[in-house]
């Protein structure tokens, strides 16, 4: 056989060789499958060290309270640079930290309607009277201009919510410059690991409320929370879950039955470990998201926040359209909130906050979770830009 003709059939197999790997990555990425969240991509890379957490509470009869929850309260006081106590879950953190502020039924406290429904819910637990604020069309937390006005009409509200959202943290020095002396208190349920102006979320305003449910950057495997911030009331907020107990029979007030247990206590203290990594991972896949999407509706990092991405969210037209087509191609996506708290048959206000109105009608997040693959992300940015 002739060199050339050697030659010719060898490049013929490299083509059709080639050829069969780009047919199978096509083959591969049109059967991909894009969960919301991987927990279970999380729990492998993590399973020794969880795994250890959870046996050792279950050897020493670690249930309620304990040294895991007291390792996890000093631990989270470090890493905050602000006391801590572990409590239940993010709506127990919010009730308590209310209930912390000594506010009494009736008392205005403004909440933005723009959330999960556990925020304003709380409140009205405890009988305070909510008084709705707006978003803004950027990072989607406290209007400012609408916080003024708000303000201005009312010289009797108690106290100021702000949330952060899906990892980007409100702009605290205007609201606290706004507020004067009304307590302030973060509901940090999507910015565990975030910092505002290099200051950790936890450390800078009144009362920080963490919330360690599953799908959170810091999470547990259940229910879990914390509140972090000024130590008159982290005590009192650490009698009032357990309470009003000051000694197993001795109990100061009436309080409630909201402590956080010991395996996810231990749990979280490995998870802790692992936090800066895992909102690393988030960022990048976030950036790969903002280089390749052909949308300028993503939210808006401002330069005094370091987000930490609990989701990565973008606003379509049509929302419920894009999300049917993201999930008939194995992608599947989240919708927080649809409906504003508001407009919840449980408030059915009247009030109308036009940039909440909008925003939850166009709101989409996109998958954005620690190890997430880069053909994970490209094969859901190529069907995102297609589809708006």
């Amino acid at each position: 056989m002739g060199a050339g003709i050697r030659e010719k059939m060898e490049n013929e197999t490299t083509i059709e060789r080639y050829s069969k790997k780009i047919q199978a990555y096509h083959e591969k990425r049109k059967n991909m499958k894009v969960p919301y969240a991987n927990l279970k991509r999380i729990y492998d890379a993590e399973k020794t060290h969880i795994d250890h957490a959870i046996q050792e509470c279950l050897d020493n009869s670690w249930f309620i309270k304990g040294p895991k929850v007291e390792q996890f309260e000093q631990n989270l006081t470090e890493y905050c640079h602000a006391p801590s106590v572990g409590v239940s879950s993010g709506s127990s953190a919010l009730l308590l930290a209310y209930d912390a502020l000594g506010l009494k039924s009736g008392d205005k406290i403004v909440v933005p309607s723009f959330t999960f429904m556990s925020t304003p819910e709380m409140a009205t637990k405890l009988g305070l009277t909510v008084v709705w604020v707006d978003c803004n069309l950027e990072n989607y937390t406290i209007d400012l201009e609408h916080l003024e006005v708000i303000l201005a009409r009312n010289n009797d509200i108690k106290a100021i919510v702000g949330v952060d959202l899906f990892g980007h943290t409100c702009e605290w020095d205007s609201i606290k410059s706004l507020a004067g002396d009304i307590p302030l208190v973060q509901d940090a349920a999507q910015s565990f690991g975030s910092k505002y102006k290099d200051q950790i979320t936890g450390s800078y305003v009144d009362l920080t409320c963490f919330s360690f449910y599953p799908a959170k950057n810091m999470f547990c495997f259940g229910d879990g929370g914390a509140v972090s911030g000024n130590e008159k009331y982290i005590q009192h907020i650490k009698m009032n879950r357990d309470h009003g107990r000051t000694d197993k029979h001795i109990h100061e007030f009436v309080g409630w039955n909201e402590r956080l247990d010991a395996v996810q206590a231990n749990v979280l203290n490995h998870m802790l470990t692992k936090i800066t990594e895992h909102n690393y991972k988030r960022t990048m896949s976030a950036e790969r998201y903002d280089q390749r999407l052909n949308t300028d509706t993503m939210v808006k990092t401002a330069d005094w926040c370091e987000n930490v991405y609990n989701q990565y969210t973008i606003r379509v037209k049509n929302r419920d359209e894009v999300q049917s087509k993201l999930k008939e191609n194995g992608i599947e996506t989240g919708v927080m909130w649809p409906i504003p708290c508001h407009q919840q048959p449980a408030y059915a206000s009247t009030r109308y906050l036009p940039n909440a109105e909008k925003v939850s009608k166009e709101i989409l997040s996109l998958p954005c979770y620690p190890y997430m693959e880069n053909a994970e992300i490209d094969w859901v940015v190529d069907n995102v830009n297609k589809l708006i």
